[in-house]
C-alpha cells in the first residue's frame, strides 16, 4: 500500500471512528438514568406531518399517545409511562384521570390502543398507562402468584397460576430488570404505578373526585388490590377480565366496582365469582358479560361500557 494510500485509509478510520463516538454520544441520554421523581418525552404524540404513524412500525400504542420515562430511585432505573389528554379538556378545568394497569406480559402501551384512546377522547379524560415495573409484576398483589417473599405459596382464592400471554395483552419485554426477586419486583411494582399517579396529579389540574383505576386480567386484580389498599384516591374502580378477593368489610365497601369479561373467555367465570360475592356482602358492584369477546378483545371492547361507568361514579362528597 503506498503512503497516500496509507494515509487516506488513516483519515477513513478517523472520520468513521469520530462518526460512531458522535453516534454513541447521541444515543446516550436515551440510557442515562434519570434523576429520581425527573420524567421526560421519549416518543412525542405522531401524524402532525402526513404519512407519520406508530403502526408503520408496528407499534400499537395510538399515535395521540405521549410516552414517556422517569427516574425511579429505588432501582436508578428509568421507568417509562404513557399519557394522552382528550382534545376536549379545557384549561382551567379540573380534568378526570383514569390509571390503566396492563396484564400479565403487557406493559404501558396495553391500554393506549386506538379502542381505548378513542372513548378516553370522547368522554374527556387524561388516560395514563402505567408499567409496573416489569410486564409481570402484580401491582403489589404479591399473593396473587402465591406467597410472599421467602415464603412459601399461600392457598386461597387470592392465588392464581400465571396466566398465559395472552392476545391483545402482550408486549416488548420492557420496563425494570435490575430487580429480580419476586415480592420486591411486586413491590416495586406498587411503588411505580402510585409514583406515576404523583407525577401527573403535580403536572395536570385533575379533579380530585374523579380519579378512576382499571385494570385488565393480573392488572385487574392489581386494580382491586390497589384499589382496597389507596381507596380514599379512587372515585371507582374497574376489573376487565380479572379476579381477586378484596375484603368485603374493608376500605372497597364504600368504591363502586365494575366487573367485566367476555363470553369466550375461560377465566371469566372467576371475575364473575368475585363480583358476585363481594355484591353479596353489600359492595356496590356492577357485572357485566360482553357477548362474543375473550380474554384480549375484551380491552378495547368494554371501553364505552368501562367510561360510561366512570361517569356515573365520580366521588361523593364525604367519601
Amino acid at each position: 500500500m503506498s503512503k497516500a494510500s496509507r494515509v487516506l485509509s488513516y483519515a477513513a478510520i478517523s472520520v468513521s471512528l469520530t462518526i460512531m463516538a458522535w453516534a454513541q454520544n447521541a444515543a446516550a441520554p436515551a440510557t442515562r438514568p434519570l434523576p429520581p421523581g425527573v420524567s421526560r418525552v421519549t416518543g412525542p404524540p405522531v401524524g402532525q406531518s402526513a404519512g407519520q404513524t406508530r403502526r408503520a412500525g408496528h407499534d400499537p400504542v395510538d399515535d395521540r399517545v405521549e410516552i414517556r420515562e422517569y427516574g425511579f430511585k429505588e432501582t436508578g432505573e428509568n421507568m417509562p409511562y404513557a399519557v394522552f389528554v382528550s382534545s376536549k379538556i379545557a384549561k382551567g378545568r379540573k380534568a378526570p384521570l383514569v390509571l390503566a394497569l396492563h396484564g400479565y406480559s403487557g406493559n404501558y402501551g396495553t391500554f393506549m390502543r386506538s379502542g381505548c384512546v378513542e372513548e378516553a377522547e370522547k368522554n374527556g379524560y387524561i388516560l395514563v398507562g402505567v408499567m409496573g415495573y416489569s410486564p409481570t409484576a402484580p401491582f403489589g398483589n404479591t399473593n396473587l402468584f402465591g406467597g410472599s417473599r421467602d415464603a412459601a405459596p399461600a392457598p386461597g382464592p387470592a392465588r392464581a397460576a400465571p396466566p398465559k400471554v395472552m392476545p391483545g395483552a402482550q408486549g416488548p419485554a420492557i420496563g425494570g430488570t435490575r430487580e429480580t426477586d419476586p415480592a420486591r419486583v411486586s413491590e416495586l411494582s406498587e411503588i411505580d404505578t402510585m409514583r406515576v399517579l404523583e407525577l401527573v396529579r403535580k403536572e395536570f389540574d385533575i379533579d380530585d373526585d374523579r380519579i378512576f383505576l382499571m385494570g385488565h386480567s393480573m392488572g385487574g386484580a392489581g386494580a382491586l388490590y390497589l384499589g382496597e389498599k389507596y381507596a380514599p384516591v379512587w372515585a371507582a374502580v374497574a376489573c376487565i377480565a380479572g379476579f381477586g378477593s378484596p375484603d368485603p368489610r374493608g376500605k372497597l365497601k364504600d368504591t363502586p366496582l365494575y366487573f367485566t369479561a367476555g363470553s369466550e373467555d375461560k377465566l371469566g367465570a372467576m371475575g364473575r365469582t368475585t363480583a358476585e360475592q363481594l355484591k353479596a356482602a353489600g359492595l356496590d358492584v356492577e357485572w357485566k358479560e360482553l357477548p362474543g369477546l375473550d380474554h384480549g378483545s375484551i380491552i378495547a371492547g368494554s371501553m364505552p361500557d368501562v367510561f360510561e361507568f366512570f361517569n356515573r361514579h365520580p366521588r361523593k362528597s364525604g367519601k
